[in-house]
């Protein structure tokens, strides 16, 4: 039969390990039930629960697996106690008038105790505290010992102290009560219990009790503390597998090369995925790891910019040799048109030269021709000349003969000017004779100095300049054999025009 809510009172305690929490339930139930001894070892793994009646009022007490120090240090343990805890929620499906969080007197507040209060709000909710907990001091045998010293009472006590303590007094709304759990008056017994009911009657949840369904409201919360608990052992799982990751894509960057596979950079991209795929498993939504999260998704970006610059590259690297391989060809047609033209220019340069050869050996036949007729033409002539010449120079030596007899002083002086008026006299005597034959001694001379070898030489020099080595080797030898001969003929002709006398 259910039990009404004036008649019953149900109390959770919960609190770290070695406060005296099933001392406590003892204390309550005014009988041993919960098992207790003095270590700092969690005694209580199990859920346990008791009733007992006490004037009038059926009181429930819920004793819940210890928290901190040992409950704490492992994903298990964080596991074991999330699961012990919605047990106990589970128990009393009518749920908790409050929860006992139950605080040994002359212990140290730290910040493990800060960090035991914040775990049991991510189990029940921020509020619990706030609506639901009862501080419960124990050892107050300890308390009434310093109290006969200094003279506090427990309410002065309570306002006196600081730090966490103050924190979690002043959240409860100063909901205090201090207890001895083994004591033996019955007086005292009964007054500390009816202190606690007080206290519970004055909660400002106004009779509403804590029930699974204020349990479930703070899953996502209690989700996320989970994995806050968890979240270093993960960490260093995770950050593991990042550290050998980066290890491996430094060294694929390092020894990069085009022709290397990319099934290396692929095996790490899935191994990212897989580690990003674990990192959301284990955060089931609650952002705890959002950091390692994006940690994990940069470490797959940087992959897959490895991938991509690889991939990239490989393929930039294909189109550049296409396009060299077109370019080569290209340069090989161009070249072979190029060799043709060349080819083409060399044939008609060397058909140009054989005409011009050609020529020239006509050029200088015919220039042999009109030398031996000018030559021929000059000497019968000069013969001439010498023989006029000859007569008139002596008149003219006569005559000067008798004029240096006559003036010889005055032709001493005066002989430079004679000299050259007796050379004019004689130019002038001679250009008589040269009417006809200066033509042609012009031409001779002109002949003379042009002679078919050095035209045969001016020939060939300029057909070389011009040609260079493409001229044909057979070409070269018959035109310098020519030009030999026609030097050697006119190097005797010049020799024997100087060994001839003057007349």
């Amino acid at each position: 039969m259910a039990r009404s809510a004036p008649d019953s009172i149900d109390l959770l305690m919960i609190g770290k390990t070695g406060s005296g929490k099933s001392a406590l339930g003892n204390a309550i139930l005014k009988r041993k039930k919960f098992r207790s001894v003095s270590s700092t070892d969690s005694v209580t793994t199990e859920v346990e629960y008791e009733v007992t009646d006490y004037k009038g009022k059926i009181i429930k007490v819920v004793d819940g697996p210890g928290v901190g120090d040992t409950r704490l240090e492992t994903k298990d343990s964080v596991d074991m106690v999330a699961s012990k805890m919605e047990q106990a929620i589970l128990m009393n499906p009518i749920g908790y008038h409050a929860f006992l969080l139950v605080v040994r007197f002359g212990a140290r507040f730290t910040q493990e105790d800060r960090d035991t209060v914040a775990f049991l709000k991510n189990l029940f909710g921020v509020d619990f505290v706030k609506n639901y907990c009862i501080l419960v001091i124990t050892c107050g045998d300890l308390f009434q010992r310093d109290s006969e010293e200094s003279g506090q009472t427990f309410e002065q006590w309570c306002n006196n102290q600081s730090g966490i303590f103050q924190e979690l007094l002043q959240e409860c709304g100063h909901r205090a009560v201090l207890f001895d759990n083994w004591t033996r008056d019955e007086a005292a017994r009964d007054a500390q219990i009816d202190r606690l009911l007080d206290t519970i009657s004055r909660l400002q949840a106004h009779g509403h009790r804590y029930t699974d369904r204020s349990f479930q409201q703070a899953m996502a919360i209690r989700e996320k503390a989970l994995v806050e608990c968890k979240k270093p052992v993960i960490t260093e799982e995770i950050l593991q597998e990042v550290s050998l990751i980066l290890q491996k894509l430094n060294e694929e960057k390092i020894d990069f090369n085009y022709d290397k596979p990319i099934s290396p950079l692929q095996d790490l991209s899935r191994r990212c995925d897989e580690l990003i795929k674990i990192v959301k498993e284990q955060d089931k939504g609650t952002g705890a790891l959002r950091d390692l999260d994006e940690k994990v998704t940069a470490l797959k970006k940087s992959v897959d910019d490895a991938i991509l610059v690889h991939t990239t590259a490989k393929e930039e690297r294909k189109k550049m040799e296409e396009k060299e391989a077109l370019m080569v060809k290209q340069m090989d047609m161009e070249m072979a048109l190029r060799k043709q033209e060349l080819d083409r220019m060399k044939d008609e340069m060397n058909e140009s030269l054989r005409d011009q050869l050609r020529r020239y050996e006509e050029m200088i036949k015919r220039n042999s021709q009109d030398r031996e007729k000018m030559q021929r033409e000059f000497e019968s002539n000069r013969l001439k000349f010498e023989e006029e010449n000859q007569a008139k120079l002596k008149r003219a030596e006569a005559e000067y003969e008798c004029f240096r007899l006559q003036n010889e002083e005055r032709l001493a002086l005066e002989r430079g000017a004679q000299a050259a008026q007796m050379e004019q006299d004689l130019a002038a005597a001679q250009q008589q004779m040269q009417d006809r034959a200066l033509q042609l001694e012009r031409a001779y001379r002109e002949s003379r100095q042009t002679s078919p070898a050095q035209i045969m030489m001016q020939g060939l020099g300029y057909v070389a300049f011009a040609a260079g080595h493409i001229i044909a080797p057979e070409i070269m030898a018959a035109l310098w054999l020519a030009s030999s001969v026609v030097a050697a003929y006119n190097n005797n002709r010049n020799e024997q025009d100087r060994n001839r006398p003057i007349e």
